[in-house]
């Protein structure tokens, strides 16, 4: 390394930031804290939305997996489409030992996904009463950033599992730059007032979403960046891509206290006991023993000092050296009268005060000494050596077998600078007064958050891995520290104008996601205030908190970078509900379930409720008459915990009043019904079904997302009382006459621009249709219909952005519309919209848009506005008199686009995928009798067949679905075409009776019986 070139790069880059405050802020601001340095790694979100972790279980290998072990479940990853956390009933796997179990389950179970191992495992079960094994991915030696196999066991048996394993890794290639090169790039943009010698660290390999929508693997040089700005220090782990240059991910590795912001204080809130500990320890005469005590501060810089015992202190007695205990006391092998000179140094901590350690003179006599040693340094420095002592035994008494901090931690005391406190890797460092804070030194929890930072380093480097994610660093330090004091305040007296903390647990709670702000000391108060409203709601008693933490606490969940900190707290709560569990079998509860589930959803974490609504959308139906919704649904752990109802919300006019509607079910039943009353003829009504909590969430939204505001996806609509009018199927029928695709001056996207073609779709992973972006079938058809879509894609495995909307919009324009020859118009149409697919960049940041207009155009209005995607064909329908004036010169649009922000990541652009099909305009019935209405409308030929069969008399783009008459199974589903006609493939069927079902030309629910023979 060229170091003297690096300084002269580094002196182009000066500048300082003060990190100090004058007094003590009255209210939380992260933006105070946050480091305008950073650089997050722009991953894409591993952990899906509950609504799409459905599919992705069905249409994924866990799905095979899980039907031979049917009450498991599993939390999805979308980045590699494999369970990230399995977790059920205690499984038996073959082997002698734990590496060999967890191997054999590779070979055996894993395999089936795709995945091979023959590498090392790290093997961990000193702590808790559950046992891991982990593996990390490698290529050619090259780790791969965030692939890895994760294993728990209970009693020799798998209770839980991770694959977040990549299995189309790509080593990039080309030429590298050079080492200064890189250091510059690592370099870029920093402004440290000190630098120091940069650090080379390992290569790896990591994902990330490219510009075409697919993963693209970056080749990346870790290299950490070292200097200072003011008197704070830095250490920036930096990760620069060896072939672009381009700066990745860049985060300060030195973690510190922060009393730069801090929570409103709080009257009401309650002292709580503080553990002493020490008490004299007479000895029997004539050896040297005694107790070593000193004026110290127990716990905070307002409260008067006191003489405790010096705990851990090494005395090195001539001829009986001796370590005092935890409450100060010794016991020498020496006797008579003995002079030495006493360190303020120990088992767990040697305390330094510009670069010197206080020592003392010490004459011992024979038989017990009663010793005061406020001649050894100050009270800052005999302080801070007790309290590093005291988490150290702490963190011991709860993991006897860990041994990574067994060695005596540097404690520097007055280091340069003021109002903070940090852990460096190698030391834990406190300021004295200044700024208007006092000495953090003085401050006990202070002490014991920053040695907790040493313990989360230091522990998951015992496990071969990196605690990465800075929120959980933060919280899981305070953690620590409350357990240690019994407090729910982190710094009180850290300034000297006022009594109060940095920190408080017992105000509200923070909450995911609504206050992740990306800022970890503001982050961590979620997942560490989780921890301690759980520790509240089982009663307060911390060695039982603590048995469920040192449990959970090898589960490498802090593993990951920076903003997925949703992955992490739910990854904390599935192994705590697992550090809970007695018998093996999560599925049938824990004794603290209900505690446990209640701490962490107070805070926004939770367990998906892996609850799935089954239910077919009703589409039709006749007027006057009461609409009946059915749906089943099963309720499993933990969500039977605090599950409240499945709930059925409907709307009858646009833009009107949602009703809510709990839905009837006799017990041990999983179905549920609910009455929708009858509705006039020409009537549209929205509806979609949830599954409500006791804490007010509701999960199982049924169409996704369907409840999410403010952009909300498209509920299921019924049409009451109507028939189809005017048909546009891009097939057969073309009613409205020319749409128009694309207009030129006005449409600036460069691809993606709508045409009317045979969809060729296109997948993200090659021929996996769970990874499905561009749509491979038109709504009407199938394999051979026509659609209007966002440009058609050169083959379904080119790739998933090789023709989407690019770096503008597309519009498609429908022709002008004559509504003022219909009673009372229904326009409905069938749309794809991909905006956030799991493997594309800047997810939901691009609008799907339609606008309407009854002047031909010269003014349009919004009927669709949103940022909500459904990778699926979903129909639209509204009543146009509920929304605009039905006119002469009625017209619709339909804008895709994909926004560009220059400076962003990939300068802001989108996978961006949408289609158009099967847009119908319905009007009112015309009259029937009572007796025509209730006759079945459908029929078919040939019946029986030995192969095809054809029915007629659907109403044009319904659904028709196909059950057996014996099982009752659905064997096929499809649309009927714009003549009401649906083409039944029965030839791929066994012999018997089928029951054909939809909704006729009346609107009404029918059925046709197929006989099939072979």
């Amino acid at each position: 390394m060229n170091y003297r070139l690096f300084l002269f790069f580094s002196a182009l880059l000066i500048a300082s930031t003060t990190i100090a405050q004058s007094e003590s802020p009255a209210i939380y601001d992260p933006a105070i804290a946050l480091d305008p340095f950073e650089i997050r790694l722009k991953f894409e979100n591993s952990v899906p939305l509950e609504e799409e972790q459905a599919v992705l279980r069905e249409q994924s290998e866990w799905s095979a997996w899980s039907s031979e072990h049917p009450s498991w479940r599993s939390v999805m990853n979308a980045s590699t489409r494999l369970p990230h956390r399995a977790f059920g009933p205690a499984l038996e796997v073959p082997g002698n030992n734990l590496t060999e179990k967890a191997a054999s389950f590779v070979a055996n179970d894993l395999a089936a996904f795709g995945i091979e191992f023959d590498g090392e495992w790290t093997i961990q079960n000193s702590t808790g009463r559950h046992q891991w094994a982990f593996a990390n991915q490698s290529i050619e030696g090259i780790r791969v950033e965030g692939g890895n196999i994760i294993t728990k066991w209970w009693n020799d048996q798998l209770v839980m599992w991770g694959a977040d394993w990549f299995r189309d890794v790509e080593i990039p290639t080309g030429e590298q730059l050079s080492l200064m090169a890189i250091e510059e790039a690592a370099s870029a943009g920093l402004e440290l007032d000190e630098w120091s010698a940069p650090q080379l660290d390992i290569v790896r390999l990591v994902a990330l979403p490219g510009v075409q929508g697919t993963q693209e693997w970056h080749l990346v040089q870790t290299i950490f960046i070292n200097g200072r700005v003011g008197a704070i220090p830095r250490r920036y782990e930096t990760w620069v891509d060896v072939h672009s240059g381009e700066l990745l991910m860049r985060q300060n590795r030195v973690v510190h206290i922060d009393g730069r912001v801090s929570m409103p204080a709080s009257d009401s809130k309650p002292e709580r006991v503080v553990k002493r500990m020490g008490l004299d320890s007479p000895a029997e005469a004539m050896v040297i023993s005694g107790v070593i005590k000193s004026t110290i501060n127990e716990m905070y810089p307002y409260e008067a000092s006191i003489e405790m015992p010096l705990p851990m202190l090494f005395l090195p007695i001539p001829g009986g050296s001796v370590t005092t205990d935890i409450d100060g006391s010794f016991i020498s092998t020496a006797s008579g009268s003995e002079f030495t000179v006493v360190d303020l140094s120990g088992s767990w901590s040697t305390v330094y005060t510009g670069g010197n350690t206080p020592q003392v003179g010490v004459q011992f006599e024979d038989g017990y000494n009663d010793v005061n040693l406020d001649a050894l340094g100050n009270v800052k420095e005999r302080s801070a050596y007790r309290s590093v002592t005291l988490i150290h035994e702490h963190m011991k008494s709860y993991m006897p077998n860990f041994n990574g901090l067994d060695f005596s931690l540097t404690t520097n005391i007055d280091v340069e600078g003021e109002c903070n406190a940090f852990y460096d890797g190698i030391s834990v460092n406190f300021y004295d007064t200044g700024g208007g804070c006092n000495p953090t030194s003085l401050i006990a929890d202070v002490v014991w958050h920053e040695y907790g930072h040493g313990i989360n380093d230091y522990y998951y480097n015992s496990l071969g891995a990196g605690f990465n994610n800075g929120a959980m660093n933060e919280g899981y330090a305070d953690l620590w520290a409350m357990s240690l004091g019994d407090i729910a305040e982190i710094g009180k007296g850290f300034y000297t104008d006022n009594e109060d903390g940095i920190r408080k647990y017992d105000a509200d709670p923070k909450v995911y996601p609504e206050d992740l702000v990306g800022e970890v000391h503001a982050d961590g108060e979620i997942i560490c205030g989780a921890w301690y409203d759980t520790h509240l709601l089982m009663g307060g008693d911390w060695d039982a908190t603590m048995e469920l933490f040192i449990d959970a606490y090898p589960g490498l969940q802090a593993t990951v970078q920076n903003g997925n900190e949703g992955q992490a707290y739910t990854d904390v709560l599935i192994d705590v509900l697992q550090a809970d569990d007695d018998d093996g079998d999560l599925s049938n509860g824990t004794p603290n379930a209900a505690a446990i589930v209640e701490g962490f959803d107070l805070h926004g974490i939770s367990v998906f409720s892996y609850a799935e609504i089954d239910h077919s959308p009703v589409e039709f139906a006749p007027a006057e008459e009461v609409l009946l919704i059915e749906a089943e649904t099963e309720i499993v752990f933990p969500y039977n915990l605090y599950f409240d109802a499945v709930r059925l919300w409907y709307q009858t006019e646009a833009g009107g009043e949602w009703t809510e509607v709990e839905m009837e079910n006799e017990e041990g039943s999983s179905t549920f019904t609910a009455s929708i009353p009858a509705q006039e003829e020409g009537s549209v009504v929205a509806y979609y079904m949830g599954i409500t909590d006791d804490f007010g969430g509701i999960a199982a939204v049924t169409p996704f997302a369907s409840a999410n505001a403010p952009y909300p996806n498209l509920p299921n609509f019924v049409l009451v009382g109507v028939e189809p009018i005017l048909v546009n199927d891009s097939d057969e029928y073309s009613d409205f006459g020319g749409w128009t695709t694309g207009l030129p001056g006005v449409d600036d996207a460069t691809t993606g621009i709508w045409e009317e073609s045979i969809p060729v779709g296109s997948y993200a992973e090659v021929n996996d249709p769970s990874t499905i972006v561009a749509p491979t079938s038109d709504h009407t058809i199938g394999l051979a219909g026509y659609a209007f879509i966002t440009g058609l894609n050169p083959g379904v495995n080119d790739g998933i952005g090789a023709n989407d909307v690019d770096a503008g919009k597309t519009t498609l324009v429908s022709p002008i519309i004559d509504l003022t020859a219909f009673e009372d118009p229904i326009m409905t149409y069938w749309r794809w919209y991909a905006n956030a697919p799991a493997s594309g960049a800047n997810p939901a940041s691009d609008w799907w848009q339609v606008e309407i207009s009854n002047d031909g155009g010269s003014n349009w209005q919004y009927l669709e506005n949103t940022l909500q995607q459904d990778i699926s064909w979903r129909r639209m329908a509204f009543r146009v008199s509920d929304v605009i004036e039905p006119t002469d010169s009625f017209q619709m649009r339909f804008i895709a686009s994909d926004s560009t922000t220059l400076g962003e990541y990939l300068d802001g652009g989108s996978l961006i995928e949408a289609a158009l099909d099967d847009i119908v305009l319905y009007d009112l019935t015309q009259t029937q009798s009572i007796t025509e209405a209730q006759k079945s409308q459908v029929s078919g030929y040939p019946n029986p067949t030995l192969s095809e069969a054809t029915t007629s008399g659907w109403m044009p783009g319904s659904t028709v679905r196909v059950f057996s008459a014996t099982s009752g199974q659905l064997v096929h589903e499809a649309r009927a075409n714009g003549s009401g006609q649906s083409r039944l493939p029965a030839q791929l069927w066994a012999s018997g009776l089928y029951k054909v079902t939809g909704w006729n030309t009346t609107g009404a629910s029918d059925q046709w019986t197929l006989e099939v023979l072979k």
